[in-house]
């Protein structure tokens, strides 16, 4: 059987993680979290060690991601038990906690994501959805817009697509992009010119209202 690599966790705490997670730590003045990506599913949430003013340590793992969103039970079902495995580590040099639910973090704000609202060409109604993924490099950076633009594509209940970056060389107009369906149904990564992917959007505007 071959010999399933890892990558190592936090330091000084004897963790590894499987080799498609990573994790940072990120500190503030009255403790630290540790991060955790997937290179698949993107950020994943974090865990929480921080101290309280009665002098106990509060541990408390979150995930990323809206309760609605059916990829956050995804990234839920791959941090839960990574972050159990190192709150046990933890309480084993602090002491046993008490558990408490795991919560559901909402993505901050990060700065402006560029999008486009695609309108009929008759009544105006949108009719698809763009986001521009300019720093989408892989499978997990797509998921993190994804991720972010959840509430305004699910509010707005149109097809939309997490467009990447232009790949290659030669006239930009010619050049290909990683393009991912997130709504209504998910579809496959498809790497696309515009003169293949800009006719469907094109269509959704001119048969809306016929």
């Amino acid at each position: 059987m071959p010999k399933r690599q890892t990558r190592q966790g936090p330091p000084g705490l004897g963790f590894t993680l499987p080799p498609n997670i990573t994790v940072t730590r990120q500190h503030f003045p009255n403790g630290m979290s540790y991060v955790f990506r997937d290179n698949q599913l993107g950020e994943l949430g974090r865990l929480v060690v921080e101290s309280t003013v009665t002098g106990e340590t509060r541990m408390t793992s979150e995930v990323a991601g809206f309760p609605a969103d059916p990829m956050t039970q995804r990234r839920l079902e791959v941090l839960d038990p990574i972050c159990k495995q190192l709150m046990g580590i933890l309480e084993s040099i602090r002491g046993n906690g008490r558990d408490t639910p795991l919560p559901v973090r909402h993505p901050q704000p990060v700065g402006q994501v560029a999008c486009e609202e695609v309108r009929c060409d008759t009544c105006g109604k949108m009719v698809a959805f763009l986001v521009f993924a300019e720093a989408a490099t892989d499978d997990g950076a797509f998921e993190d817009y994804a991720r972010l633009m959840y509430s305004h594509y699910a509010r707005n209940n149109v097809p939309t697509y997490i467009i990447g970056p232009a790949l290659g060389g030669g006239p930009m107009a010619r050049r290909p992009a990683n393009i991912l369906k997130v709504w209504p149904q998910r579809g496959p990564m498809e790497c696309l010119r515009p003169e293949e992917f800009n006719p469907r959007v094109i269509d959704l505007a001119a048969q809306h209202c016929r």
